[in-house]
């Protein structure tokens, strides 16, 4: 599987429109994440996980990206401080927001029919 090729199509459909500066660590991490998810749910190492599911870990990626709000311009949750003057923001520490996707768990009912497609029983 082909990590460039999965963070350039996470790129495409989550946009940097609030300008994060964490956004390229933000969209690698979770990447990482949700790749380990699938190879630990489906008990194949990360380096064998098969090409087909790249669609899979992009799709999951968007969304958990999205539902945690992480990237979003309208979730304040991330924005630490904000100033009128000269319009300043301030995000979180990048620190906050992986703690924050760390406890997500992407693997639902939505993905589990596809991915059942490639689980190995556990050595």
């Amino acid at each position: 599987m082909d990590k460039e090729y999965i963070v350039n199509q996470v790129k495409l459909l989550v946009s940097n429109s609030n300008e994060n500066p964490d956004y390229d660590k933000i969209v690698d991490f979770t990447v990482d994440k949700i790749t380990n998810d699938i190879a630990n749910y489906c008990n194949i190492p990360i380096d064998e996980l098969p090409n087909e599911l790249s669609t899979v870990v992009v799709s999951m990626t968007v969304q958990a990206i999205k539902v945690n709000g992480v990237l979003d311009s309208e979730n304040t949750a991330n924005i630490q401080s904000l100033s009128e003057g000269d319009t300043s923001v301030t995000f979180k520490p990048v620190s906050d927001i992986y703690v924050a996707l760390q406890g997500l768990n992407p693997i639902t009912d939505n993905y589990t029919s596809i991915l059942n497609n490639f689980r190995r029983l556990p050595e």
